[in-house]
């Protein structure tokens, strides 16, 4: 009987397979920074500048 649990692997092959996950991975990063980048989140036009002096004395 053959063994069949532990099939003989290249170095070649497990390189190349590496190289290429790694590619897929960060090419996948990459779009998604492009696309988050893309994104407008909503920020304020300008600064609210409110006076809460005294709402911060009532609450103490």
């Amino acid at each position: 009987m053959q063994h069949r649990l532990n099939p003989l692997r290249k170095k070649n092959s497990s390189l190349t397979n590496t190289l290429i996950k790694a590619f897929i991975i960060l090419s996948i990063l990459g779009f998604i920074f492009y696309f988050l980048e893309k994104i407008e989140l909503p920020s304020p036009k300008k600064e609210i500048q409110q006076d809460v002096t005294d709402k911060i004395i009532r609450i103490k």
